[in-house]
């Protein structure tokens, strides 16, 4: 089996609802968004995936400069964007993982088991 991994970064803003705290106020996050591809069998020219396709479809769905509660119906925490990016980059790729880093000691991960 080989996995190939992309990363991406974005910078967004959120508040989340319900953690009785202060991240319940507007702040912000440089976010990076990783994604793992994986793949029994290898295409030519003996690869699982183009990164630079990969990274195409990924810049595509991240939200840059965005409010997040604006952006998606659910509430936006690391667990949630990890499962929305991993369903949304799901329908190009055989996606098995996908990480959001809120900060260099924080993240979330969405795998499909």
């Amino acid at each position: 089996m080989w996995t190939v991994r992309v990363s991406r970064t974005f910078s967004a803003a959120h508040h989340l609802k319900g953690v009785n705290g202060k991240c319940e106020q507007v702040h912000g996050h440089n976010y990076r968004v990783e994604v793992a591809i994986s793949s029994r069998t290898l295409k030519q020219p003996g690869m699982v995936a183009d990164f630079v396709a990969i990274r195409s479809k990924l810049d595509a769905i991240l939200p840059d400069h965005k409010l997040l509660n604006n952006e998606y119906q659910f509430n936006p925490t690391a667990e949630n964007l990890a499962r929305h990016f991993f369903k949304k980059m799901s329908r190009f790729y055989p996606v098995t993982k996908v990480t959001v880093w809120e900060s260099d000691d924080c993240c979330a991960e969405y795998s499909a088991d």
